[in-house]
């Protein structure tokens, strides 16, 4: 079975990660990696 976990680094700058915190409070996650991967899941349904 193949793995299905990514691993990609990103970075930003402290403005965006200020935005992030946001987001991740709104949609109740814990950090900042579970925020981005509910954003990368709502996207990938998109298409």
């Amino acid at each position: 079975m193949p793995n299905l976990k990514r691993k990609m680094y990103i970075c930003f700058s402290k403005e965006e990660i200020g935005l992030l915190e946001d987001f991740a409070k709104n949609k109740g996650a814990l950090n900042i990696s579970q925020a981005l991967e509910s954003l990368v899941k709502e996207r990938n349904s998109e298409n």
